[in-house]
């Protein structure tokens, strides 16, 4: 095989270091096509003019890189990336431990290879290394998930039966979600998928027909791109105050979505239940659109963004998704810059458009407005003006910065006098961390480490002062139409009258199981298990799979 057998090793250690999966029977056989002693000089050439290319595309197969039809799928976008982004994705997938194991391969391979048939060592390798890894695991890699029906009984009747409006169950009593988040057992996955949603179908948010007695308030979504849990978790940033001085905080809340187009239609249309990836491109009654409903009570829509909103057409997704004719995005080009995205195109500092944003608001007649807010400033790829840092080490600079203007701009609305419920609600997580099923920064597959955000609403102006005690906290999983439900609850008994009991609005919340979703993807947690379904349609556990 000659300098084939280099591929071949370096493959072997990126598998036996976790960074790539391994496809024994096409390695193995694409090894023995190698090997075939050719006599002909352009046989030999010819191989070479195939194996080239087969080479990449056998090694993007056992990467854990998205399809490679997705691959071409995203061409016009990876063309729009800065070249220091590209060399920052390739360094996380291949990282100078790699390069430097390569420069060592290559002598080791030139001295061994005068007194050793290396080529029969690879053969056997590429057999016995992969299964010895594997061992235990293979079966459960290569088999579909059958979820085990014993106990199923038990499980379900333990769960409580309330109303749709409550927590657990939906229409007719029905258990929506166990209390750990687990969608309920069915026949097979496949069935318990279709039942999830075929549920949530059934349910929805009813907003009063008119606001509860008391001072006018205004709402504002500020929906943040990539932030989960686990961002916070991996990056050591849990003790931020921020989040400690919002008045709820949902616990175990699902964002259901890994992009940011999905994630703005999963939030704009709240008051419905949970639909899937190609439920959302599809259309949805006038009940499920958040600010619809606040519109008929009086609150004018606003959109505003700290970016343009350009890119994969962003911008029209919201505005197709706010369900009002005419509403158009509000202009932040005279707020400075703060980073440059992975394109290069401007995004402006949060502080500046929202401090903007409160005094524009100061002149408007409105009695109420609802704000949509939308932040790429913790987005995969962006660049700190004045900074060399790649965007995984700035990552927490970024955060920290993007927290402080929230506490600004709440504080900024305090002394604004403007009453105002502020809900905090990422789109996404960064997916920082990474793991063997894909590289830091991709998010393809819709893990809970990627959709389990933290969700905070603060209620700026409620009472004398500053709230004493720790926020209210909502642990039960939860979804969109857990924060539209608290929305009307807040709506229709006005909070700001009076210093009422804040706990009594988050009572019997709807609980919402754990499905997400993109286009390739679904995710799902049953029976004990997180799975994972591809375009295959095939059920895998994610625990064999890392």
């Amino acid at each position: 095989m000659g300098i084939w057998n280099l591929y071949f090793i370096l493959k072997l250690l990126l598998l036996w270091g976790g960074v790539i999966s391994f496809h024994i029977l096409a390695n193995f056989l694409f090894a023995v096509a190698l090997a075939i002693r050719l006599r002909s000089r352009w046989a030999k050439i010819a191989r070479q003019v195939v194996a080239i290319p087969a080479g990449f595309a056998l090694l993007y197969h056992d990467s854990n890189l998205p399809p490679f039809a997705r691959f071409i799928e995203q061409l016009p976008a990876l063309a729009q990336f800065r070249f220091s982004y590209l060399l920052e994705l390739l360094g996380r997938f291949v990282g100078t431990r790699e390069w430097l194991l390569l420069l060592i391969l290559v002598l080791v391979y030139w001295i061994v290879n005068r007194w050793l048939r290396v080529t029969t060592l690879v053969l056997l390798a590429l057999l016995i290394v992969p299964g010895w890894l594997r061992l235990g695991t293979l079966l459960p890699m290569l088999s579909p998930v059958v979820a085990s029906q014993g106990g199923a009984a038990n499980a379900n009747a333990a769960m409580p039966s309330v109303t749709a409006a409550g927590g657990a169950a939906g229409a007719g009593g029905s258990v929506v979600a166990s209390a750990n988040g687990e969608v309920p057992m069915a026949g097979n996955p496949d069935t318990a998928l279709d039942g999830f949603y075929q549920r949530e179908r059934g349910r929805s948010v009813s907003f009063p027909s008119q606001l509860g007695a008391g001072p006018d308030f205004d709402i504002v979504f500020l929906h943040v791109c990539s932030l989960a849990q686990d961002d916070l978790d991996t990056e050591k940033l849990t003790n931020l105050p921020l989040l400690s001085q919002f008045d709820y905080v949902f616990k175990n809340f699902n964002s259901a979505a890994s992009y940011s187009g999905p994630a703005a239609i999963r939030v704009l249309r709240a008051s419905c239940g949970a639909a899937s990836h190609k439920g959302l491109y599809e259309p949805a009654a006038q009940q499920c659109y958040v600010m619809s409903d606040l519109k008929q009570l009086g609150f004018t829509p606003s959109v505003l963004m700290n970016h343009d909103g350009h890119f994969d057409n962003f911008m029209k997704e919201v505005l197709d998704n706010v369900g009002v004719q005419g509403v158009k995005p509000i202009d932040n080009t005279a707020s400075r810059i703060s980073m440059r995205a992975f394109d290069e195109t401007p995004i402006r500092s949060d502080g500046d458009v929202l401090t903007s944003w409160v005094k524009r608001r100061a002149e408007m007649p409105d009695k109420r407005v609802a704000l949509y807010y939308n932040t790429i400033s913790l987005h995969d790829g962006n660049r700190i003006e004045g900074m060399k840092l790649s965007s995984v080490e700035s990552y927490p600079l970024r955060v920290k910065t993007l927290f402080d203007d929230f506490g600004k701009f709440i504080d900024a609305i305090q002394q604004s006098g403007r009453k105002t419920i502020v809900v905090f609600v990422p789109e996404h997580g960064a997916a920082i961390r990474g793991n063997k099923l894909q590289i830091s920064g991709m998010r393809e597959i819709p893990l809970p480490e990627i959709t389990h955000v933290p969700v905070a609403v603060k209620l700026v102006g409620f009472g004398d002062g500053p709230r004493s005690g720790p926020p209210v906290t909502i642990d039960t999983p939860t979804s969109y139409l857990a924060m539209s439900q608290l929305l009307a609850n807040l709506i229709t008994t006005n909070p700001f009258a009076a210093r009422a009991d804040l706990s009594r609005y988050a009572n019997d919340l709807p609980q919402t199981a754990f499905v997400s979703s993109n286009e390739q993807s679904t995710v799902m947690k049953y029976a004990g298990k997180t799975l994972i379904r591809g375009m295959d349609g095939v059920w895998l556990d994610v625990n064999t799979l890392e």
